[in-house]
């Protein structure tokens, strides 16, 4: 059945996150579709908060919320009690406070495990013990305070399970009304060149990753708790291998955000790029950049994404892998490495055509008038 909500014709609502280099792509399907498009003000912008809020009571057009935090979602609240009439595009989908979720016509995940555990019984994280205490990594505030409220996390976690596990009993969205939506991916953001490596392996990924768990179909047990423990563990066990006798670049060596072309650089000089999702199994765009830069992946797949990953990835569980099991494990993935990079250069031109803006916005507005994901994006 058709739906009456065209994606195109929404009046798309986007937060700061998406205006990091990620989420451009999607700006290509915006103006294929002749989408209209506000980013949210600044929280100080009590101005210009208030002249978006006089105009979404003066239209009717549907809204789509992409992107958005809590803290940007709070003061939407009760404009969207009274107008209703919006649907919402979740990116963390765990982070994301439920009553937006379950009151939303539609909901659109850009990682598939959202549906999954909403339809499948798929369990987050796998239902991995997390460790009692996630020190940070860096000296930022955040991972300060994240590693600081842990203690309290685990002291109101059964109150909050109890709560999940009301809201999970009363959940009414229905499940024709849950859309995936890759984050695409656009070709001239990943040219490719041949370049002489440099490295053996490259990680161009965070090792630490805290979130506040919001969604009931998530656990609480894992606020505050690194989910990028097991790609961590990895980094760190082959990082003392450096010179002995392997090279390694390493971003975590940097304190800012890494220009775009040293990004490109590293990944394209080098034998293999280090990819997990995280404890979380995240299908994250890196596994994506990686092989249509025909550089092949050392570590994790994903379970419900990527059906070609598999092409091009030599498996390694950072979690569990000794010392002296990866050197035999990285002495074999150097005698495959010809092979997966020829899937990986084979693939290249099929990933552009999956994750190209427009046909994943085309996809999902398909999805709403009832026709199945396409073959190509998740395993059987």
């Amino acid at each position: 059945m058709r739906s009456s909500i065209r994606l195109s014709e929404c009046l798309w609502l986007q937060g700061e996150l998406t205006c990091q280099p990620l989420f451009r792509p999607i700006l290509k399907a915006f103006e294929a579709r002749g989408v209209r498009r506000r980013v949210l003000p600044p929280h100080g912008d009590a101005d210009g908060w208030h002249k978006l809020k006089e105009e979404l009571r003066k239209t009717d057009r549907h809204l789509m919320l992409h992107g958005l935090q809590a803290r940007d979602l709070k003061p939407l609240r009760e404009l969207l009690e009274a107008r209703k009439n919006y649907s919402i595009l979740l990116i963390d989908w765990w982070n994301s406070p439920f009553w937006f979720t379950q009151h939303a016509e539609y909901v659109l995940f850009n990682l598939y495990g959202g549906v999954a555990a909403r339809t499948r019984g798929a369990r987050f994280c796998n239902d991995w013990q997390p460790p009692l205490f996630s020190l940070p990594e860096r000296m930022v505030p955040y991972e300060f305070a994240c590693a600081a409220l842990r203690p309290a996390a685990r002291l109101a976690q059964p109150f909050i399970e109890r709560q999940f596990a009301n809201w999970r009993a009363n959940d009414t969205v229905r499940k024709d009304r849950l859309i995936f939506f890759p984050i695409p991916l656009q070709a001239e953001d990943l040219p490719f060149r041949e370049e002489k490596p440099v490295y053996d392996f490259c990680n161009t990924g965070a090792s630490c990753g805290f979130w506040i768990i919001r969604d009931p179909y998530a656990e609480p047990k894992y606020n505050f708790v690194n989910l990028y423990a097991d790609r961590k563990r990895l980094f760190d066990l082959i990082l003392p291998l450096e010179g002995k006798p392997y090279t390694i670049f390493d971003r975590r060596r940097f304190r800012q955000r890494l220009p775009w072309e040293t990004y490109c650089k590293s990944i394209l000089g080098s034998r293999f790029a280090i990819s997990t999702g995280g404890i979380h199994q995240a299908a994250v765009p890196k596994y994506v950049e990686y092989a249509c830069f025909g550089t092949p992946m050392i570590g994790a797949t994903v379970p419900y994404e990527f059906p070609w990953l598999d092409q091009c990835m030599f498996p390694i569980d950072g979690l569990t892998v000794t010392p002296a099991q990866l050197r035999e494990k990285l002495k074999e993935a150097f005698e495959l490495q010809p092979k997966l990079r020829a899937n990986c250069l084979g693939l290249r031109d099929t990933l552009l055509r999956l994750y190209d803006p427009v046909r994943v916005f085309d996809m999902a507005q398909a999805q709403m008038d009832g026709e199945p994901v396409p073959k190509g994006y998740l395993r059987e």
